[in-house]
């Protein structure tokens, strides 16, 4: 990938990861417990996830449209089988809140993604 095109991504990505962090830290200072924080900002991802792959695939046709769809499917069982690996019988909750983490992480990368596709 050429500088010119990878900046560019690369300073959304910032942006968007400080955004996150203060509403994160905002939820923190408000009383807010660590673990509802992160639940909270990984429904608001997947919630901005799903409204920016709906407006995608109402751009996208025909054969391109299939494909998303089929790299959704693929992206939400990677993300599942990633996330679900940190938390397991023998993690306690330290393995839950690592894999709501990763939820959180994942959601906001791919919402950030497929903002770009439209």
């Amino acid at each position: 990938m050429s500088k010119l095109i990878l900046k560019p991504f690369i300073v959304i990505v910032l942006l968007t990861m400080n955004i996150n962090a203060n509403q994160y830290d905002k939820c923190i200072k408000e009383g807010g417990f660590y673990r509802d924080c992160m639940r909270y900002e990984r429904d608001r991802q997947d919630k901005l996830l799903n409204i920016n792959y709906k407006k995608a695939m109402n751009r996208l046709k025909g054969e391109r449209r299939e494909q998303l769809r089929e790299i959704q499917r693929l992206w939400i069982k990677y993300t599942n089988a990633k996330c679900s690996f940190y938390y397991h019988k023998h993690s306690g909750s330290g393995g839950l809140d690592e894999a709501i983490f990763c939820e959180m992480q994942e959601a906001t990368k791919r919402a950030l993604e497929l903002s770009e596709i439209y």
